[in-house]
């Protein structure tokens, strides 16, 4: 089993990845990659960003449930309390 220490550090070294990947991506055109001279590369590309992005997403929330386990209970803007009324 990973420790508690080792799994987030696992989890922020993968975010940083593939924030760095959804990066170079998108600075192809620097290095004379266009999706005109391309087409099926950019097209191949494009999904590959759309499920980098959906991985993000994950290990964003897994590192925020691990560092403030309570923050999934809070309140949003949009909550609505429900009433409890007293019984005597």
């Amino acid at each position: 089993m990973i420790e508690y220490d080792s799994k987030i550090l696992r989890l922020k070294k993968q975010y940083q990845g593939l924030s760095r990947l959804m990066t170079s991506i998108s600075d192809l055109y620097i290095y004379g990659i266009y999706p005109q001279n391309y087409p099926n590369l950019s097209v191949v590309l494009d999904q590959t960003k759309d499920h980098v992005k959906n991985i993000l997403k994950e290990t964003k929330k897994e590192i925020a449930l691990i560092e403030e386990p309570n923050s999934k209970y809070d309140l949003q803007p949009g909550d609505k309390i429900e009433v409890i009324e007293d019984y005597d």
